[in-house]
C-alpha cells in the first residue's frame, strides 16, 4: 500500500458509499448503456470496481450472471440482491482462472496502483475468447485534478496497456450526467473493448 493513495486509506470508500448509496450520481449513462449492449444476454460477467451495483443491476436485468467485486465492503453489502458480492482490493481478483466470459471496469482503472497487474489478472479470470470492458477518463481528471485518481489515460496508453492480451477497439466520447440538482458534468470517456 502506497500512503499517497487515498483510495486505499480505511474505510475512505466505506464512508462514499454509506453516504450516496444507491441515489449516487455516479451512474455514467453513456457508458453504461453502451457496455450494456455490447455485453449481450446470458453471459457470466465479472464488475471490477462495481460500488452498489449501478452497472451490474443493469447487466443482470439482461439475463447475464454477474459478481461485483470492490474493495468497500458497504458497497457490497448494497448490490442489488440479484449480485454476487466479493470484497477485495484490486489488483486481487480471489476468483478461478477462467471462470467469466465478460470482464467490465468502470472509472476504476485510474484508482489503482498497478493497473498492470490488474489488467493481467482480468485477462486470466476470462474464458478463451472472453471480452473485457475498460472505460477510463479520456486524458482528464488526473491527480493533479482529483486525488483519488493516480494517472490519466489516452487512448494510445489505454490500448499499450490492453494489447499484449488481444484485439483491442477504442471508442471516444463525451458522457454527461447530473452529479448534483442543477449541475451537469461532460467526461470525456474512453471505452476500450478486449477480445482475447
Amino acid at each position: 500500500m502506497t500512503a499517497n493513495n487515498i483510495n486505499l486509506e480505511p474505510g475512505y470508500w466505506d464512508k462514499i458509499w454509506q453516504q450516496e448509496g444507491e441515489a449516487t450520481w455516479r451512474r455514467y449513462p453513456s457508458c453504461f448503456g453502451r457496455i450494456c449492449w455490447a455485453v449481450g444476454h446470458f453471459n457470466e460477467v465479472l464488475e471490477l470496481g462495481c460500488g452498489v451495483g449501478v452497472l451490474a443491476g443493469r447487466l443482470a436485468e439482461f439475463g447475464n450472471s454477474v459478481t461485483g467485486l470492490d474493495l468497500s465492503a458497504a458497497a457490497i453489502a448494497q448490490l442489488p440482491p440479484a449480485i454476487t458480492g466479493i470484497v477485495a482490493t484490486l489488483p486481487d481478483i480471489p476468483l478461478p482462472d477462467h471462470s467469466f466470459d465478460v470482464v467490465v471496469a468502470t472509472e476504476t482503472l485510474e484508482h489503482i496502483e498497478d493497473d498492470q497487474a490488474c489488467i493481467k489478472r482480468a485477462v486470466q479470470i476470462l474464458r478463451p475468447d472472453g471480452r473485457a470492458y475498460i472505460a477510463v477518463p479520456n486524458n482528464c481528471v488526473g491527480p493533479d485534478e482529483d486525488p483519488e485518481h493516480l494517472r490519466k489515460y489516452t487512448p494510445e496508453t489505454i490500448e499499450a496497456l490492453l494489447s499484449p492480451y488481444g484485439q483491442v477497439f477504442i471508442e471516444t466520447f463525451v458522457d454527461e450526467f447530473i452529479v448534483a440538482q442543477g449541475q451537469i458534468v461532460a467526461l470525456p470517456t474512453i471505452l476500450a473493448a478486449l477480445y482475447t
